[in-house]
């Protein structure tokens, strides 16, 4: 029989019932959600029991936009209530990941990916890593890649060309294999969104046409903003923020510090030379015009861009979609809740905490719909039949820091083996 765990006391936030809060115990058995009751029914013996009251129990995070290429990456997600992420970019050893961790062999959250990112010709991209789409038969050697690894969507890039655009959708379309990603620049994103794009990653992915965008948002198209990344230009290029003035900075292992910090540098004088100034406001105007007329919006951090702490930036992008884009905190953690799991097709598993469902939740020391910053207050997560207090989970993350590159997992962005199509040097 499997082991019993009760959170005695807890205050609820089901995702399921609006922004409301509950006194109840959450009863957990064999890695699902066993029944909610009222406090004080009296738990069997040899339960493990947790004295919940004055916190708040919530769904595990999903952090929406995530580039899992560094196994150290896994300590962090965990340790910031993230459970699941949605991978976008993947490919073998991405899928072995997934496996791992399911199978329980690899500590980290659950895997949801795409394949790879699938572009067209673009000079703009001087080293375009992704792989390039030619003909028919590039889009079906991409599919069967995405279906063999058992990745859930594809991912592209906009500047594949409109009619072998037209053909990859509706090739996806018969497989019911969604597509998302970057959103095009040779064609009408009416016509993008009618043959079944399922989701704009970046807000300045979306089209400049305020009437454009209205269209996408009221056909049913997702939304990932990925804010926070969009302010290391001018954070780090013109106002002078230094990465290691970052939370969590001194944690990260110091060969991605030092990573960061060389990337950085080539990032801002690349600019700088181009004396390229932004007009973030309307790029900010554009995420705002879809969200007056949807709320189909995911939270995704498009870590470990440079700035972007694995796992630990996902608070700030919460606090961005309530400060900057106007979300209420309820609104901004269905977007790392249930809003992605609906998405992914897993919204019977993930997401809320309802009889029946995976025991992923989080533990927070402080409520969240009072202040969204208070997701930062982990003081417990449970994934599955595994838990962490907040004390193991930053022994965890402090560890990463004593680490040397060699003792670090990398999945590179072009790996040896491929679909067969050619790529760009």
């Amino acid at each position: 029989m499997n082991r019993i765990t009760v959170l005695q006391k807890g205050k609820l936030l089901t995702m399921d019932y609006g922004p409301e809060l509950f006194e109840a115990d959450l009863w957990l058995k064999g890695g699902r959600i066993w029944k909610i009751t009222p406090p004080g029914e009296k738990e069997p013996e040899g339960a493990a029991v947790y004295d919940c009251r004055d916190c708040v129990i919530m769904p595990g995070l999903i952090d929406s936009h995530v580039h899992y290429d560094e196994s150290y990456m896994g300590d962090f997600f965990l340790a910031s209530g993230i459970t699941s992420v949605r991978n976008m970019r993947g490919f073998k050893e991405h899928a072995g990941w997934r496996d791992e961790i399911k199978a329980g062999k690899r500590r980290g959250p659950w895997v949801y990916s795409s394949g790879p990112v699938y572009d067209g010709e673009d000079p703009t991209i001087p080293d375009n890593d992704n792989v390039i789409l030619h003909t028919e038969e590039d889009v079906e050697a991409a599919i069967r890649y995405t279906k063999e690894n058992g990745f859930l969507w594809m991912k592209t890039y906009p500047s594949i060309e409109p009619e072998l655009y037209r053909y990859l959708l509706r090739c996806c379309r018969q497989e019911n294999l969604p597509v998302c990603g970057h959103m095009t620049k040779k064609m009408d994103h009416r016509e993008l969104a009618d043959l079944g794009y399922i989701c704009c990653e970046h807000t300045s992915s979306l089209p400049k046409d305020p009437e454009t965008i209205r269209y996408l948002a009221e056909n049913g198209m997702w939304f990932c903003p990925t804010q926070v990344v969009c302010e290391t230009l001018p954070d780090y290029v013109w106002n002078g923020k230094k990465l290691s003035d970052l939370a969590h900075y001194e944690d990260l292992p110091l060969c991605v510090r030092e990573r960061w910090e060389e990337e950085n540098q080539v990032i801002g004088e690349s600019y700088r030379e181009q004396n390229v100034h932004p007009d973030f406001q309307t790029i900010i105007d554009r995420g705002l015009a879809f969200l007056r007329y949807s709320r189909r919006v995911m939270a995704g951090t498009d870590c470990p861009y440079p700035g972007i702490v694995p796992g630990f930036s996902l608070a700030d992008e919460l606090e961005r979609l309530v400060y900057v884009f106007g979300l209420t905190p309820y609104e901004a953690l269905c977007a790392a809740t249930c809003n992605p799991a609906e998405h992914m097709g897993i919204v019977h598993q993930k997401g809320k905490l309802l009889p029946g469902m995976d025991s992923d939740l989080v533990i927070l020391g402080g409520n969240p719909l009072e202040d969204i910053g208070n997701i930062r207050k982990v003081r417990r997560v449970f994934q599955g039949e595994k838990t962490w207090s907040c004390n193991e989970l930053s022994q965890f993350v402090a560890a990463n820091s004593k680490l040397k590159k060699e003792e670090i997992e990398f999945i590179p962005c072009k790996p040896e083996e491929t679909q067969g199509e050619e790529r760009t040097s």
